[in-house]
C-alpha cells in the first residue's frame, strides 16, 4: 500500500467558535423537550462536522449552495453560518440562551444531571444557576417532586459537592494516588489487565480526576466493580454499572473513572481515554481517509465493517501508518504527522 504524507491539520476559528454554538443550541433543545430531538441531532451532527473540519467554513461564507452540498449541513443550518461569518452571531442562540436557564448547562457534565433533571428544577423551584441549586440543596428546599426522589437528591448533592471541591493536583501527587489505586484494582480476582489512561498517562502538570481501563470477561465484570466499590481506599460511589464505575477516593477526594472492556477492544479503549482530545479527532481524520472508522471499540474497515486492530494501541497506529506515539507526546499538534512511516521504512 502506497501511503502518502498526511497534512497538518489546523481547525480554523470560525469552525471552532461555530462548533460550539452549534453543540450548545444542541443543550437547549434537548432541555426544551423530546418534541425536539431532531434538531438536538442536526445540531450535534453540524457541531462534529465542523469540530473536524480543517477547511475555513468561512471560504462559502457567500454561497448557501456550496454549504448546503456539505453532508449534514442544510439549508437552514447554512443559513446560521452565514449570519454568524457576517454579523459574528446567531440571533437564534441568543434568543435561545435568554429563553432556557443556560448558566444551569455547566451541570450537565456532572454525573446525575441531565436535560430533564435540569428543567424539573427550573420550572418547579425557579433555579437558574448553580449557585441557586446550592442553595436549595443546602436548605433541604428541593423535595416532594415527583421524579426527584431522596436517594436522587443525595445522589446530586454528593455530584455537586465533588464538582464545587474538585480541585487539580499536582501530577507526582497524581501518579501516586492513581499507582495505588491500579495496584488495588489489578489484584481483584477477574481482572486481566488494567492500566491507566487520561491526563495523567499523558503526564500533564496537573490532574482533575483519573482514568483507569481493565480487560476482563463478561461474566467476572459484576464482582470487579462491586469489589472496586468496596475498596478501603474508596470514600464514595457515583455511578456503578457493567462496564464502567465512579469513584471518589478518600485521598484527596479524586474522582475515578472505571471502564471494563473485552480483549479485542483494550488497546483501542486505552487509547481513546488517553487522549488528548485533539489527538484522537485527527486520528479519526486520518482513519477516515484510509476508509476506516475508529473508536474505543476498535479500528474498522467502513465498508465491511471488519475490524482492522483493536488489541493494542501499538497495531491501530501500525494499521494507520503511522509510528507509535507515546501518550505525554499525544497533544493534537504535529505529533502524527512527524509519525507518518514513510514507504521506505515499510520496504
Amino acid at each position: 500500500m502506497i501511503l502518502t504524507e498526511f497534512k497538518k491539520i489546523i481547525i480554523p476559528e470560525n469552525n471552532k467558535k461555530l462548533a460550539t454554538i452549534f453543540h450548545d443550541m444542541a443543550l437547549c433543545y434537548a432541555y426544551i423537550g423530546h418534541e425536539e430531538r431532531v434538531r438536538v441531532i442536526a445540531y450535534e451532527r453540524v457541531s462534529k462536522i465542523l469540530s473536524r473540519m480543517d477547511e475555513d467554513i468561512a471560504d462559502y461564507a457567500n454561497n448557501i449552495k456550496s454549504l448546503d452540498a456539505i453532508e449534514g449541513i442544510g439549508e437552514s443550518i447554512a443559513e446560521k453560518i452565514i449570519e454568524f461569518l457576517h454579523s459574528g452571531k446567531i440571533t437564534q442562540y441568543e434568543t435561545l440562551k435568554k429563553n432556557v436557564p443556560f448558566d444551569l448547562f455547566e451541570l450537565l457534565n456532572i454525573t446525575g444531571f441531565g436535560p430533564a433533571t435540569l428543567k424539573l428544577l427550573h420550572e418547579k423551584f425557579g433555579i437558574n444557576n448553580k449557585d441557586d441549586l446550592i442553595r436549595s440543596l443546602q436548605n433541604n428546599l428541593i423535595k416532594n417532586i415527583k421524579g426527584v426522589g431522596e436517594k436522587k437528591i443525595e445522589n446530586l448533592k454528593r455530584a455537586l459537592k465533588l464538582f464545587k471541591e474538585n480541585k487539580r493536583i499536582l501530577y507526582q501527587e497524581a501518579l501516586e494516588i492513581g499507582d495505588e489505586i491500579l495496584a488495588s484494582i489489578q489484584q481483584i480476582e477477574g481482572v486481566k489487565h488494567a492500566d491507566i489512561a487520561g491526563s495523567l498517562r499523558r503526564k500533564k502538570e496537573t490532574i482533575g480526576d483519573i482514568d483507569i481501563i481493565i480487560e476482563a470477561e463478561i461474566k467476572d465484570r459484576k464482582n470487579i466493580i462491586k469489589t472496586i466499590l468496596s475498596l478501603q481506599k474508596v470514600s464514595k460511589s457515583i455511578e456503578a454499572g457493567t462496564t464502567k464505575a465512579t469513584i471518589v477516593l478518600k485521598n484527596k477526594n479524586i474522582q475515578v473513572d472505571v471502564r471494563l472492556v473485552n480483549a479485542d477492544e483494550y488497546g483501542a479503549a486505552l487509547l481513546y481515554f488517553t487522549g488528548s482530545k485533539e489527538h484522537n479527532i485527527k486520528l479519526r481524520i486520518i482513519a477516515r481517509n484510509k476508509g476506516f472508522k475508529l473508536n474505543e471499540y476498535g479500528l474498522f474497515e467502513i465498508t465491511t465493517g471488519k475490524k482492522i486492530a483493536g488489541i493494542t494501541e501499538a497495531s491501530i497506529y501500525n494499521a494507520l501508518g503511522l509510528k507509535y506515539i507515546p501518550p505525554e507526546l499525544r497533544l493534537g499538534k504535529d505529533e502524527i504527522e512527524n509519525a507518518v512511516i514513510q514507504e521506505k521504512e515499510r520496504v
